[in-house]
Formats: structure tokens, C-alpha cells, sequence
């Protein structure tokens, strides 16, 4: 009786584990309803009646209960592997209760025995062991009640453990759940920190921009200072020189006096020596046999002892002593005497150099004063010639031609639609160049929305062609476009612009100034006109550009100004508005780029003020037809088209801002991607001069995304493949409440294509 309470339990509980493996069985596998409503449209996916609407509403339908399904599956999996350690749990305390029904079961098997022994004592002993019996009896009684209830509390206690196991398993699986969502929101904070620090980089990288700016200016003034101060060096050179050569002058004088003294002292020790012999040499020599001889005369005396011979030995040493004493000071002399020699051998010397050293300074002073003559007569020459010339000569010089400054006649296109049409085959049947609709529809509008162009695509796909045979078309003439080719060391706004010649007093003009400047003119003031920069990113757009895209930005709406002079000068081109240069308002600016090992980045500041443009690898020729030749287009009859197709789509563009803010905002928020007014402001105006050209709102709105908000998902920490799968399933989800009959084709194809390229580029 003991061991069945305990082994109903094990029972209940194994039954509980079992329900739970089959319920994550169940959930590893799609539901059933889901299969059968798959099925179902499998089959009505074969049914030719079937709509392009009802088989997208259906994919979307399929995807979000497919995505439903992994996050129960994930959900179950945890719940699975918390089940997995309750139950070893489980197992573990089963096996203990096990043990001790078995331990109990013995204990029975013993009380029975003894139970059996004590009914035959009492049959042995009857009457006379009856007392002591039931004594015995009711003891182990007691011990087989005492057992049994503690047999109930370890059961108690074991199902009171078992269910805390459980209870803290739940727990666990709560915190693990808890502790995901704080990683999750701490690496939301994490990235959120990162683009503050980005914020905070880009507004450093202002500030050093400012900086360098002042820097260079300060340069300028510099290197305008350096001419004035030319002369005055100049001068204090010539005074330098001329002091040098008084100075030597008065060395030379000086060695000269020195010389003559020397020559007089030589003469003396001359006239010493011509007394005394004439040569030392010949001096020693004779000391040397004065000596020889004495010490034969020694040698004879030590041999011939008498006293005459002793006396004339001691004469003769008399004489020999006298004799070497003169041989000492005569070797006295000589060394004195060899000693001037060669000093006065020094001193020819040193007057032989400082003579050489004086006729080539002379040379030289010769030399420096017949050069500061002819530069003097260059510089007197160059003054008078810049004099008459002008700061800006080939500005000048468009102001004196005739042509230039007569207005010319132009027309006004009927509508967009007409004026797409008609440069498109013109482009084609003049140029053979073919580009489609929406090629030159996009185009068209950038127009409208932005004064910088970005054309990107590889190599041969037209970049510099389109606006080039675009521009020729439209404003009737080469004259309309400037290619300015970008060179890789470009720095600074001195290679675009040009610089001023302080000492010449002349404003080297570069193409694209003289461009801006023939824009100004009263020839070209109507003529929509463009300036292509071949290659833009071969050197850092940023740099050199800089100044261009911050005139670009604050000149939206007012007159745009670019400063080329420090101060005002004399004799400036007519449209010079003081130092500056006016911004023509009917150009445009279009750069072509490359990416490739020989290329640099765009910044981010650059792509969102620019209508960025990617054109196809192949072009697909049509059957262009022949237009006769018309007047250029006014550019102010384009800008009234432009601001007609804004007044008469504004409800498209209301449809396309609530889109981007009910829908894809929030979609591009979770990938850290955001836009602001310039965004909005620029698609007030794109998107209806698509439209009136004979687009439609889906394909102004998709280009938009695709180039300004897709592109940044590109290279973007963190960003998965699925991640970008859902994200193009839910704007195409969401795209059906802005267009019903159209898709954002080139938005969804790039965001699958970089989620392609990341699943290769993660192994998968």
C-alpha cells in the first residue's frame, strides 16, 4: 500500500512530459491549417482567372504566417530545453523515490515475516505468551504506521520539489527571455550611441573644414605679401653685397701692407744669410765635420801621450770647443732661420688665396649688380604690362564679344511629356544614342529637384554622354555643355576655380569658371546649360567641391554667390558682383563616377543633395524618328513646367509622404536609417515632373528609396539577409496602399541583391 501513491505519481508526472514532447512536436512542424491554406492556394495559383493582386495578397499571406510559425517554433524550442532539464530533474528525483519504494517493500516483506513468527509464538505458546503478544504486536504496529507516514511525507515532500523544479524552470525561461530583450535594447542604445558619435565626427570634420578654410585664406594673404615685400629684400641684398664688398676691399688692403712688410723682412734675413755663409745646409754640413775632425783629433790625443803633444792636443780642443760652440749657435740660427722661412712661406700663401677670394668677389659683385639691373628692367616691364591688362582676361573678353551679348530667341515646350519625347528621339536619330523613357524621365526631374547630378554605372553606359546629347538637344548647341575633367590630385577649390596671381595681378581662370561666367551673359542668361565633371570621384568630391555644395545648399530659393577674391579690384568682368561671381541659376552640374581601386567614396552629405542616377549596362535601340530642328528651350518656360506639374500633382506627392511616414519609415528605423526635410523638399518636386512626363508615382517614389534610403543599407553593420528578405515583403506589403497596380520594383531587386551578396559573403 505503501509504494502505489508513489508510483501513481511517476506515473501522472511521465504523462505530464509526454503531453509536452508532443506539443514541441507539434510546433517543429507548420500548422495544419496553414498547409491546408497553402495547399488551397496552390491549387488556385494553377486557376487562370486568378488576379496578379489576389496571388501577391496570398504570397504576403503565406510569408507572415510563415514568419509567425519560426517565432512559435523558437518560442518552443526554449520552452523545449527548459522541459529537457525538468525532466532530467524529474528523473533524477524518480529514481530516488524508486529507491526508496523499493526500501519500503522490504521493510514490508520483513514485517510480514516477523508477523508470521510471532503468529506461530503465539500458537506455540498460547495462553501462557498471549499478554506479551499483543504487546509486541501493537508495537510493531505502531512502527508499520510511523512507516507508512513517512513514506506519505517523502512523496509529499518529492511532488512539493518537483513542482519547485518547475516552477523554476519557468522562471529561468522568463529571465532568459527578459535578458534577450535588455541585450536587444542595449544594442539599440549601443547603435544609437555609435551615430551620435558619427553626429558628433562629421561636426569635428566641420569645424577642421572651417579651420582650413581660414588657414588658406590666410596663405593667400601671405603669398600676397611676399610681392610687396620682393623690393625691400631685393634692396637689403644689394646694400648686403655692397658692404661685403667694401669689406673685402679693406682686407685687401690690409694683406697688402702685411705682404710688403714681409717682403721687407725677408730681404733682411736674406742679407743675415748671405753674412753667415748663405745656406744653413751647407752650415750643418760643416758643424758635422768640425765635429768628425774633433773627435779624430781625440782619438790621436788618447794614442800620443807626450806633454808638447798634450798641449797641442789641449789647443786643439780649445779650438774644437770654440768651434762647436760656434756650430751650436750657427745650428741656433738655422733653426731661427728656418722657422721665418717658413712662416713667410705661410703668409705667400694665405695672400695668395685672399687674392684669388678678392678677384672672385669682385667677379661676383659684377655679376649680382648686372642681374639686379635686369631685374629691375623685368620687373619696371612687368609692371607696366600687367598694368594694362585685366584680372580676369578671358571673362573680359566674353564681355567684348559681340555675340555673347545679344539675347537670343527661344521656345516654350507644350508640355513635359512632349519634351521627353521629342529629346529622346532626338538624341537617337542625331547622336544614336538610345535611352529609354524612364531614363530620360528621371533625368528630366532631377531638373526640377536638384541643381547636382550623380551618374553612376559602369564604364561605356553613357554617364557623360546623357547629359551631354541631353543639354545639346535642349538649349539647340555645344556652347550648352562644359566637360571639365577631374584629376586625381585635386585638393582644394583652387583646382576647380582657378587662383589669383598676386604678382602678376591675374586670376588664372579655369574652364569652369570661365563656364559659370559665360552662363551670365546675355546670350546664355535663358539657355538651360550644364557642366559636366568627368570622373568626379577620382579625387574627394568634398574637397574640392566643398564650397559648390554649400552654395548649392543656401542658395534653395535666393541668389547663389561664389567668392574668388580676397578684396575688390580694378577693371573686373561686367556680371562680377564686386569680388564675387554670381551663381548662374540656369546651370546645372552633373559628375559621372567610376567605383573601382582608382576611385574614392561619396560622402553621405554628397548623395543626399544629389539626384543620384545608376544607368543600365545596355542600351536597347528603337526606331527614332526625325524631328526638325527648333529653337533652344527658355529656361524660365522649364521652370513654369516644372512648378505647373507641382501645383497639378500635389495629391500624388500627399500619397507618396504618407507612405514614407506611416509605412517605410518605420520599416527603415529598425536598420537605423532615417531622412529629413531635404528628402521631402526634393520629392515635392521630382515626383510630379515624372508623372506629368508620362511616368507614374510608383516609378518617381521607387527611384527615390532605392537611391536614398536602400543605399544606405549597403556595407551596414549588423544587417542580416533575412532581415532584408522581410524587410522587401513588407514594403511590398505596404506599397499597395500608395499604387494597387504597381510595384517598387528597383526599391525590392537592389534590397534582394544585398541580401544576396551578404549570404555570399557569409558562407551561406
Amino acid at each position: 500500500m505503501s509504494a502505489k501513491p508513489n508510483k501513481n505519481r511517476a506515473a501522472d508526472d511521465k504523462a505530464k512530459l509526454d503531453d509536452i514532447e508532443r506539443g514541441l512536436a507539434a510546433a517543429e512542424a507548420p500548422p495544419a491549417d496553414l498547409l491546408a491554406e497553402a495547399e488551397a492556394e496552390g491549387i488556385a495559383l494553377n486557376d487562370e482567372s486568378l488576379n496578379a493582386t489576389r496571388l501577391r495578397n496570398v504570397w504576403l499571406s503565406v510569408r507572415n504566417n510563415e514568419a509567425a510559425w519560426k517565432k512559435a517554433r523558437t518560442l518552443a524550442e526554449l520552452s523545449q530545453r527548459a522541459a529537457d532539464e525538468s525532466r532530467a530533474e524529474l528523473a533524477k528525483r524518480e529514481k530516488a523515490l524508486t529507491e526508496r519504494e523499493e526500501l519500503a517493500a522490504a521493510m514490508d516483506a520483513d514485517l510480514a515475516q516477523k508477523e508470521a513468527e510471532l503468529e506461530r509464538a503465539r500458537l506455540a505458546a498460547r495462553e501462557g505468551f498471549a499478554d506479551e503478544q499483543r504487546g509486541v504486536l501493537d508495537n510493531l504496529r505502531r512502527k508499520h504506521a510511523d512507516l507508512l507516514e513517512q513514506i506519505s511525507a517523502l512523496e509529499e515532500r518529492a511532488n512539493t520539489e518537483a513542482q519547485k523544479i518547475l516552477a523554476e524552470a519557468r522562471t529561468q525561461a522568463r529571465q532568459i527571455r527578459e535578458e534577450a530583450q535588455h541585450a536587444f535594447h542595449d544594442q539599440v542604445d549601443a547603435l544609437s550611441r555609435e551615430r551620435a558619435g558619427l553626429y558628433s565626427r562629421e561636426s569635428a570634420l566641420a569645424e577642421r573644414e572651417t579651420r582650413l578654410k581660414a588657414d588658406l585664406e590666410l596663405a593667400e594673404a601671405k603669398q600676397a605679401m611676399l610681392g610687396q615685400q620682393f623690393q625691400v629684400r631685393l634692396g637689403m641684398e644689394v646694400a648686403s653685397v655692397q658692404e661685403e664688398r667694401d669689406s673685402a676691399q679693406a682686407r685687401y688692403e690690409l694683406e697688402r701692407a702685411r705682404r710688403e712688410a714681409l717682403e721687407r723682412e725677408r730681404a733682411e734675413l736674406r742679407a743675415v744669410l748671405a753674412r753667415y755663409g748663405g745656406d744653413p745646409r751647407t752650415a750643418n754640413a760643416r758643424i758635422d765635420e768640425l765635429v768628425e775632425h774633433n773627435q779624430r783629433l781625440l782619438d790621436e790625443l788618447s794614442r800620443r801621450p807626450p806633454a808638447n803633444e798634450i798641449d797641442e792636443v789641449r789647443s786643439r780642443a780649445a779650438r774644437a770647443e770654440e768651434a762647436q760652440a760656434e756650430a751650436e749657435a750657427l745650428r741656433r740660427e738655422r733653426d731661427q732661420l728656418d722657422r721665418q722661412l717658413r712662416y713667410q712661406l705661410i703668409n705667400v700663401g694665405e695672400l695668395e688665396v685672399l687674392r684669388d677670394q678678392r678677384d672672385a668677389l669682385t667677379a661676383q659683385n659684377e655679376t649680382l649688380r648686372q642681374s639686379i639691373k635686369q631685374q629691375r628692367a623685368e620687373w619696371e616691364e612687368l609692371q607696366s604690362k600687367v598694368g594694362a591688362n585685366d584680372p580676369f582676361p578671358a571673362c573680359s573678353s566674353y564681355d567684348r564679344h559681340q555675340d555673347l551679348q545679344e539675347a537670343r530667341y527661344l521656345r516654350q515646350p507644350e508640355s513635359l511629356a512632349a519634351l521627353a519625347d521629342d529629346l529622346r528621339h532626338q538624341m537617337a536619330h542625331s547622336a544614336d544614342f538610345y535611352f529609354t523613357e524612364s531614363d530620360v524621365r528621371l533625368f528630366l526631374a532631377g531638373l526640377a529637384s536638384n541643381r547636382l547630378h550623380l551618374l553612376q554605372g559602369i564604364s561605356g553606359t553613357g554617364k557623360t554622354s546623357l547629359p551631354r546629347e541631353f543639354f545639346k538637344a535642349l538649349s539647340g548647341g555645344d556652347d550648352a555643355v562644359e566637360i571639365v575633367e577631374v584629376q586625381a590630385g585635386w585638393r582644394d577649390k583652387d583646382d576647380l576655380f582657378g587662383y589669383y596671381n598676386a604678382f602678376e595681378k591675374r586670376f588664372a581662370e579655369s574652364e569652369f569658371t570661365k563656364a559659370l561666367y559665360r552662363a551670365l551673359l546675355p546670350a546664355n542668361a535663358d539657355r538651360p546649360m550644364v557642366i559636366v565633371l568627368d570622373e568626379m570621384n577620382l579625387a574627394h568630391p568634398e574637397q574640392y567641391f566643398g564650397t559648390m555644395l554649400s552654395v548649392l545648399e543656401n542658395s534653395i530659393g535666393q541668389a547663389g554667390y561664389i567668392d574668388l577674391l580676397t578684396s575688390p579690384l580694378d577693371s573686373l568682368p561686367r556680371e562680377f558682383d564686386g569680388n564675387r561671381l554670381p551663381l548662374p541659376p540656369n546651370v546645372w552640374f552633373v559628375g559621372t563616377a567610376n567605383h573601382d581601386e582608382t576611385t574614392v567614396a561619396f560622402a553621405d552629405k554628397t548623395y543626399d543633395r544629389a539626384h543620384v542616377q545608376e544607368l543600365p549596362s545596355r542600351h536597347q535601340p528603337f526606331r527614332a524618328l526625325s524631328r526638325p530642328e527648333t529653337d533652344p528651350v527658355s529656361f524660365d518656360a522649364l521652370i513654369d513646367l516644372f512648378d505647373d506639374a507641382a501645383n497639378t500633382h500635389e495629391d500624388a506627392v500627399g500619397q507618396a509622404k504618407t507612405l514614407l511616414d506611416d509605412s517605410l519609415r518605420k520599416l527603415f528605423a529598425t536598420f537605423g536609417v532615417g531622412w529629413g526635410n531635404r528628402l521631402v523638399r526634393q520629392l515635392d518636386l521630382f515626383l510630379p515632373v515624372v508623372v506629368a512626363a508620362g511616368g507614374t508615382p510608383t516609378e518617381a517614389l521607387d527611384h527615390v528609396v532605392a537611391t536614398k534610403l536602400v543605399r544606405k543599407l549597403e556595407d551596414r553593420f549588423g544587417v542580416q539577409p533575412d532581415n532584408l528578405d522581410s524587410l522587401a515583403d513588407r514594403i511590398d506589403q505596404a506599397w499597395g496602399s500608395f499604387d494597387r497596380t504597381n510595384t517598387p520594383t528597383k526599391t525590392i531587386e537592389k534590397i534582394r541583391k544585398e541580401a544576396g551578396r551578404l549570404r555570399v559573403g557569409f558562407g551561406s
